[in-house]
């Protein structure tokens, strides 16, 4: 497999969702996989069920602050960004920086999504690129992410890990091949479902994103 799920030390880096600029409230996509089975008029997307949605039942209150967000370059719309993320009570806050891109599906202009690449050394010194994909809440997270580039599938999907109150998070580590495929293609086109046999293309550009991954290289190497 080109991509495959993340284990070990690689789960417990960071969640940039202070800087993913996400599109959670898209009632496309806020579809519960247990509502399928409803018969619905062709071409038509079923509403979403009561209850869903972010942070939906969460009592009235004021938002937590979120972390201050520094953009280091950005590169034909790929972001390299930074943000001091708070730790446990009592510990100083710990920087984490990655490669942000926004994603638009074409059918849909309110269905949105966000791609992170981030960049991590393991214990024995070897460079891993993890990608995740921030999606809306209630996206049908049995088939995860599919992706394209040029045309061509990927091998594997990238897996749903969690969902949090504000979005659902994919994730897996791209393999050198992967990276090769991302570095030289075109375009790229990744699927997310919100029911079984429907999902939202997600088109966007490749150029930037060796440059964009080379910056990245530079920041966390400081």
């Amino acid at each position: 497999m080109n991509f495959r799920p993340l284990s070990g030390l690689l789960c417990t880096t960071v969640l940039i969702t202070a800087i993913s600029g996400v599109a959670i409230s898209s009632p496309a996509m806020a579809q519960d996989k247990t509502d399928t089975t409803k018969q619905q008029p062709s071409g038509q997307t079923p509403p979403p069920p009561p209850g869903l949605g972010p942070r939906a039942g969460a009592p009235a209150g004021a938002a937590p602050a979120e972390p201050q967000v520094e953009t280091i370059a950005t590169f034909n719309g790929w972001a390299v960004q930074c943000s001091d993320v708070p730790t446990q009570a009592g510990q100083p806050p710990v920087k984490a920086c990655g490669m942000l891109r926004n994603l638009k599906s074409e059918a849909d202009q309110s269905a949105a999504a966000t791609l992170i690449v981030r960049r991590a050394k393991s214990a024995d010194g070897k460079m891993h690129t993890i990608m995740e994909v921030l999606a809306p809440i209630g996206v049908w997270l049995t088939p995860g992410v599919g992706m394209e580039i040029d045309g061509t599938s990927l091998p594997g999907k990238m897996p749903f890990e969690r969902c949090a109150p504000r979005a659902c998070q994919a994730q897996g580590e791209a393999q050198e091949d992967t990276l090769k495929k991302f570095a030289k293609g075109r375009q790229a086109t990744f699927y997310i479902y919100d029911r079984p046999g429907h999902s939202f293309p997600m088109k966007f550009p490749m150029q930037g994103f060796a440059e964009g991954l080379a910056a990245l290289d530079k920041v966390i190497a400081k």
